[in-house]
């Protein structure tokens, strides 16, 4: 009996050790010289790893800090019509059945399908860690991010994701050793989505294709190993955005892939997949493989400068984002979808995704009114709760979506590492007119009164249809107020708020919940706000502020010796009133000046 036991469980074990995948050999880097033949493996279609041939030109000692990299060219497969394609990053290369590295360069509008290869060695030992280094995906601050409250341009989207991504991205330029382009297929996007947000794809080392992004039952079921294709899932759900490239090595739980940095994240949570490649599509400028999204397989744990370590098994956390459309057609549309999180991802992503479901609903020219609010869940605090309107003849689809990914944007630059992203509702409401009126004339029906009397304000309104409008309020003067001159500013939200970051008062939070109160006490452009305010010296201290000072406090505030979080101001507010809102988008503001008598 004991015989027998032991018997099984040598057997067990012979049987474990033949499914586990064994680590390759691999050659080192000492011998690799001019001259040396090889192979490669990759996929040119479904999902049948092919091989082609590799002779080695060279080594490119100190190619980045400490990095090299091995210069080869290529052959067989069609290699010599397509040239080195985007989808090709990770590809491994064999030579005397020992595993080089990576193919990973390429030369753009080449004629010769010359690669630079990353060493497996300096591929493998990036991403060896120390016990306990690991660390949690973090929000962090995304370079030329905008103040609280102002909703980006799409050319700023474009230079954060020029400025955020890896350095070997943002330099292109044709002639020049570069990461091969990645591949990125989006399923459920129009062609004018693609035109409009491909530039920023393009930023980021990826080239967009429409296409298919999901497989799962057309193609035949093959193992994952080195050369078989794997996609990085961006965005999955009623719409989906893969990118693809090939693994290295796998072995084990861990998966080698791409020999360059995807985006350069460090640290990250993305899902990763196997794929299919429908075919290779040449072209002078970057041949390219259209892919399709099919097993899944883990999650990509790090992306670093010699390429991504994926874990097999477990599922990545994703934002789920939920966009309820009412159209200007009365139908109800809803569209689900989850997309990774990154700083400059995450917001970009989400304005892609608004912008094409409006695209494919509302008109893109003619009068348009698009309302807008966002909801985030966040771990730990109050909902964050965000609100814009965009009226005009042109554009709104697009400024709406950047305005339904802002507070996205927001919380994503802070940098504060308690952030937690739970959840995203988006609502708009579409409306075919163009529902803009801009502020022409505030009047008083006094200059002289005094503390704690009544003044009516007469508003006039001028709508896009030429119509002008007016309405009255009261306004009381607060008691406790002493004589002089005192201004009264009338003007919708987005006004009020420029103007306080030009007088240099803009909202710099300290804390995660003072941004967050930040965001939903964000003035809002459908309404009027009505300000009482007197120029007189103040300060803000630790983000709260501290108006009518005394000079020796004013002094101190302003010393050099004085250490911490601290600013100068020129106003003192003594009343705020928010109106009722409109269904017009406003813009303007107006001030008026009026004398307290004692």
């Amino acid at each position: 009996m004991k015989r027998t036991t032991i018997l099984v469980a040598v057997a067990a074990c012979t049987l474990l050790a033949a499914q586990a995948p064994e680590t390759p050999e691999f050659y080192p880097l000492d011998q690799v010289k001019p001259g040396l033949t090889g192979v490669g493996r990759t996929i040119f279609q479904g999902t049948r790893i092919e091989e082609f041939q590799v002779e080695i030109l060279g080594v490119l000692r100190n190619f980045s800090p400490q990095q090299n990299l091995i210069l080869a060219r290529l052959a067989g497969a069609g290699l010599e019509q397509t040239g080195v394609f985007a989808g090709m990053s990770g590809s491994p290369v064999y030579v005397d059945g020992k595993l080089v590295g990576a193919v990973a360069y390429s030369f753009p509008f080449s004629k010769d399908p010359i690669a630079g290869i990353t060493p497996i060695r300096e591929m493998v030992d990036i991403f060896e860690e120390r016990a306990g280094t690991a660390a949690p995906i973090r929000s962090r601050p995304v370079p030329g991010a905008r103040p609280v409250g102002q909703v980006p341009e799409l050319s700023e989207f474009v230079s954060r994701l020029r400025e955020a991504s890896h350095p070997v991205f943002a330099s292109g330029g044709g002639g020049r050793l570069q990461p091969i382009a990645t591949p990125v297929s989006l399923s459920g996007f129009g062609p004018e989505t693609l035109e409009l947000f491909a530039e920023a794809f393009r930023h980021t080392g990826m080239v967009p294709v429409r296409g298919i992004t999901s497989g799962e039952g057309d193609f035949e079921k093959t193992p994952l190993e080195a050369g078989s294709t794997v996609t990085v899932q961006l965005m999955r759900g009623d719409m989906e955005i893969s990118a693809a490239g090939t693994a290295t090595m796998v072995a084990g739980p861990r998966v080698y892939a791409f020999g360059h940095p995807f985006l350069g994240a460090g640290y990250t949570d993305m899902p990763l997949n196997q794929g299919a490649v429908l075919t290779v599509i040449s072209s002078l400028q970057s041949s390219q493989k259209v892919t399709a999204t099919t097993d899944r397989v883990g999650a990509i744990k790090q992306d670093r400068a010699t390429g991504v370590l994926g874990v097999k098994g477990g599922e990545p956390r994703l934002l789920p984002i939920r966009l309820e459309l009412h159209t200007s057609r009365k139908v109800e549309k809803t569209f689900r979808f989850e997309v990774i999180t990154d700083p400059a991802l995450t917001p970009f992503l989400t304005a892609l995704a608004v912008f094409n479901s409006l695209n494919s609903s509302e008109r893109t020219l003619g009068g348009q009114t698009l309302r807008v609010r966002s909801v985030i869940s966040l771990a730990n605090q109050p909902e964050v709760r965000f609100e814009n309107s965009v009226a005009d003849f042109a554009n709104t689809t697009v400024t709406a979506a950047l305005s339904a990914s802002a507070p996205l944007g927001f919380l994503l630059s802070s940098g504060f590492d308690d952030l937690e992203l739970e959840e995203v509702k988006i609502e708009i409401f579409a409306v075919e007119e163009n529902r803009r009126a801009a502020l022409e004339e505030v009047w008083v029906d006094r200059v002289e009164v005094e503390p704690g009397e009544e003044l009516e304000l007469t508003v006039f309104m001028r709508k896009a249809s030429g119509e002008t409008s007016s309405e009255r309020y009261p306004l009381k003067i607060p008691e406790e107020i002493t004589p002089g001159p005192l201004s009264i500013l009338v003007g919708e939200g987005a006004s009020v708020t420029k103007l306080e970051e030009d007088a240099g008062q803009e909202f710099v939070p300290r804390d995660l919940s003072q941004l967050v109160r930040a965001i939903n006490n964000l003035k809002k452009n459908d309404r009027l706000y009505i300000r009482i305010y007197r120029d007189r010296a103040g300060a803000v201290v630790g983000g709260e502020g501290l108006p009518e000072l005394p000079p020796s406090m004013l002094e101190l505030y302003g010393s050099s010796r004085t250490a911490g979080d601290t600013k100068r101001i020129g106003k003192v507010i003594y009343v705020e009133h928010e109106l009722p809102a409109t269904s017009h988008v406003l813009s303007g503001h107006k001030t008026v000046q009026i004398q307290v008598t004692g």
